[in-house]
């Protein structure tokens, strides 16, 4: 059995500011759970990330809600304290039973109820990718090696040899993935040599946020990266604390690398934990073990280093500066222009519910801690992603490519985790207020992941989205009615697709988007819908083959012979013009 080292006792100015953040606490914890109740019956769309329980049925909406709220009164929650008890002491002394049992309820978590609703990030285009067994290189030129062989390669072997099919194969890695997770918020705890309820509700905090969802299904190297996150959280407390675990840091730092370019932004978080594992073993550094160890980091920059800038000079100026930054004046005037302020805090708060108690709590405590160099690499894993959160403008909105900024809610988290546990560590008998602190984490984080497992309740949020204030850009409206389509598409539902693919063409017309309107009005029976719908292809181009063909069957079985004979013609001339082209 292995027992963590205890902490001593701490001093009285200590306690005092531990007993101030306790108290700011509680009054956080109880107005978000005011703002959830009162949020479900508020027919808007500004704090979508505290109105879940508008789209979930009854008692997943409150029965969660209701234990989070009930966890505020002291009196109730005392009883649960010795249960948070057994559990922190079993993280600090148990680490592999803990670990496994940990990892265990994660991976079925996300298992049970995988992502039906499919709306994150590029999860269709992804998905497919494995489905039709394109080529990444073709379809996703940007990815690296890791987030290939991951979430290309290896369930292409699954699909190939039918065990699994595409999504099957992403469920699987991602229920291996929670389970590393749940398992590195238990060393978290350990890390800070924390037992008891301060142990149980740190490991509750890293593992329950948002980010989570990205584990049931969605196949892209965000999800990698949460880990990374939580590992090099762990592996740099550890160098911080002791002056020990400088190769597994490197080592991972190297494989995050390979995963993506976004890693870039741990690099002053590395070299921080770098420069403390340094100076605290001044005789190792000249030792050939000790190069050799120092030397994974930087080999593993200067060979990605040059393949992440092309990379990033490719692909993140849509993201960097896009044409709304220079409509808006720049980015310093963009970051802040149009919905950007509502809608980044509500991401935020939806990756890590406790975010909105980091600056606060920080306020409060002012130094008080002797663990600061702690906190001051926590704050350096986590600060850089913040600063670079209000300069990227996903195309599709934060709201649905939250993908890209998973890591900044993992690292925010690992903050907020360490000032709670600090707060719980010295003020023991705020116990109960670890017990509210978990709970509140995780009722949202299971609300979500059953959210997105119900495709109805999944597909009516998004829908909210474009019919409930505010009212969003146009991109945001083409690409969200067009996803609406795809997808209602897929599951059957052909009247809502080809009214979702109308919408998508009203906000921006493309022919993409009218041949799928088209496909829509044919599978549901309307033939002059789906004419009038290639018809608008060929008032844009009129050389559109696949257009003029679909155009000409259409009217066929319409009985429209005069539209028939035309697009014949036209079918024949642009034949003609084929063949003269120079081969």
């Amino acid at each position: 059995m292995r027992s963590v080292k205890r902490e001593p006792v701490p001093s009285a100015f200590e306690e005092a500011h531990a007993l101030r953040m306790a108290r700011v606490l509680v009054v956080i914890l109880a107005l978000l759970a005011v703002a959830r109740a009162v949020l479900t019956f508020v027919p808007t769309m500004w704090a979508w990330s505290l109105n879940l329980q508008r789209f979930l049925e009854p008692a997943m909406a409150w029965g969660p809600w209701l234990l989070a709220a009930a966890s505020l009164v002291p009196s109730i929650t005392r009883r649960a304290v010795p249960f948070m008890q057994r559990i922190g002491d079993a993280i600090a002394d148990h680490p592999i039973a803990a670990g496994w049992t940990m990892a265990a309820i994660a991976a079925c978590l996300v298992a049970v109820f995988p992502d039906r609703t499919r709306f994150v990030g590029d999860f269709l285009l992804r998905q497919g990718t494995v489905e039709q067994g394109g080529a990444p290189s073709q379809l996703f030129p940007q990815a690296l090696p890791l987030d290939v062989l991951l979430h290309y390669r290896l369930p292409h072997v699954f699909t190939s040899a039918g065990v699994l099919d595409a999504n099957g194969a992403a469920r699987l890695l991602g229920a291996c993935e929670a389970a590393a997770l749940a398992a590195l918020a238990g060393a978290f705890a350990r890390a800070l040599a924390l037992r008891g309820v301060p142990a149980a509700t740190a490991a509750a905090i890293v593992f329950f946020g948002g980010y989570v969802g990205i584990f049931t299904g969605f196949g892209k190297a965000f999800a990698e990266l949460v880990l990374v996150v939580a590992a090099l959280g762990v592996l740099g407390l550890g160098v911080v604390r002791h002056g020990r675990g400088l190769l597994p840091l490197g080592l991972v730092f190297a494989a995050a690398l390979a995963l993506h370019r976004s890693a870039l932004v741990t690099v002053p978080a590395v070299a921080m934990a770098w420069r403390i594992g340094l100076r605290a073993d001044r005789d190792a550094r000249r030792t050939p073990r000790r190069w050799l160890v120092l030397s994974i980091p930087i080999v593993a920059l200067a060979v990605m280093l040059p393949r992440l800038i092309a990379i990033m000079r490719v692909w993140d100026a849509a993201h960097i500066a896009p044409h709304d930054v220079q409509v808006a004046g720049g980015p310093l005037r963009a970051a802040l222009a149009g919905l950007r302020v509502p809608d980044m805090a509500n991401l935020v708060v939806f990756l890590s519910p406790l975010s909105v108690a980091v600056v606060p709590l920080l306020c409060v405590a002012r130094g008080a801690s002797p663990r600061g160099r702690e906190l001051a690499f926590l704050l350096a894993l986590s600060l850089p992603i913040v600063l670079a959160l209000p300069f990227i403008h996903p195309a599709q909105g934060l709201y649905r490519d939250w993908d890209d900024f998973v890591t900044l809610g993992a690292a925010t988290s690992l903050v907020a985790a360490w000032l709670v546990a600090e707060t719980l560590r010295a003020a023991p008998r705020f116990a109960w207020v670890g017990v509210a602190t978990s709970l509140a984490v995780a009722a949202p984080c299971v609300q979500w992941v059953v959210h997105w497992a119900d495709a109805d309740s999944g597909l009516e949020r998004v829908e909210a989205f474009m019919r409930e204030p505010p009212a969003r850009t146009t991109a945001e409206r083409s690409t969200t009615w067009d996803y609406l389509g795809i997808r209602n598409l897929r599951i059957g539902r052909l009247d809502a697709a080809a009214a979702a693919f109308a919408r998508s063409s009203e906000a921006a017309p493309n022919p993409r988007v009218l041949l799928e309107l088209g496909y829509a009005e044919r599978a549901r029976g309307d033939l002059r819908g789906a004419a009038r719908a290639y018809q608008r292809v060929l008032e844009r181009d009129s050389t559109h083959v696949v257009a003029w063909t679909l155009y000409g069957t259409a009217s066929a079985q319409l009985g429209d012979t005069l539209a028939v004979v035309e697009a014949e013609a036209a079918l024949a001339r642009l034949d003609s013009l084929s063949a003269r082209r120079p081969r």
